[in-house]
């Protein structure tokens, strides 16, 4: 894409937990389409890895920014904000992406596991929206995009906590998007599916190829396109709703799991 078609030239995009996963996709997309980006995460060596790849992947140091924050202290977030302002005067988007994967049986999981789970994926995501929106307030628009998961809809066993962190997210994206409307403030989530990251690679590590295409196919077996999605996917949906495209799309949750959601429909055609 020319640099002059880019919709997002310019514009200042916060992605929080970028250092790898779907957080680094969604920043690389989002660099991609023109944004100066901050990467924010707690993972010191990690996120200032990730940093130097995204600028290098543009040539361009000055156009990426990382913040070591952890998303549970309000001191870290604050700072992150005021960081990312400093650097670039304006906040065009925001993407709260960090997450916690927490699997247990409901009688194994530790009331302090349950605050920590909280406190990062909601209480973290409120405190970014509340540093956010008074910054794009006095621009006149901003877009917000929370990631939920597709289990904020349909889960699995031993996903209380999980399961009910993402729900919450989706819910209180639409609350935030009818009370921000006004402002010119969009809110929107994403619900992403089974998508590749760091985790699914190290369970690949060591395999023979004929081994790796097995585990892939057992881990597809449940989506209909029949593959992982790939985190650069996830970030080309939140590019979408970000940008200028989804202009009169706000309150909205967009499932990306190729297909997965549908699947009990999609295996009964195929069992027939």
């Amino acid at each position: 894409m020319k640099r002059e078609e880019r919709e997002m030239q310019g514009r200042t995009a916060i992605v929080t937990g970028a250092a790898g996963g779907i957080g680094k996709g969604i920043a690389q997309v989002l660099l991609r389409e023109g944004c100066n980006v901050a990467v924010l995460d707690w993972d010191e060596q990690e996120g200032e890895r990730t940093a130097q790849a995204l600028a290098a992947s543009v040539n361009d140091a000055g156009r990426v920014l990382f913040v070591q924050t952890n998303m549970s202290v309000e001191a870290d977030i604050v700072g992150a904000f005021e960081q990312t302002a400093k650097r670039w005067s304006r906040v065009d988007i925001l993407v709260n992406n960090v997450g916690t994967h927490y699997y247990h049986p409901i009688e194994q999981i530790k009331a302090e596991d349950w605050d920590r789970v909280m406190a990062t994926d909601l209480r973290g995501y409120f405190l970014t929206v509340r540093q956010a929106v008074p910054i794009m307030r006095r621009q006149g628009r901003g877009a917000i995009v929370n990631i939920a998961s597709v289990h904020a809809n349909q889960t699995a066993p031993h996903c209380s906590a999980y399961a009910a962190v993402k729900g919450a997210v989706a819910a209180m994206g639409r609350s935030m998007a009818l009370e921000l409307a006004p402002e010119g403030i969009r809110v929107n989530t994403v619900l992403p599916g089974y998508t590749r990251n760091a985790n699914i690679e190290r369970q690949l590590a060591g395999l023979t190829e004929e081994e790796r295409a097995a585990s892939e196919r057992e881990m597809s077996r449940n989506i209909p396109l029949g593959r992982l999605a790939e985190a650069v996917e996830i970030g080309d949906a939140v590019a979408f709703l970000a940008g200028d495209k989804a202009s009169f799309i706000t309150g909205a949750s967009l499932t990306v799991d190729g297909g997965e959601s549908s699947h009990l429909q999609w295996q009964r055609q195929q069992d027939q």
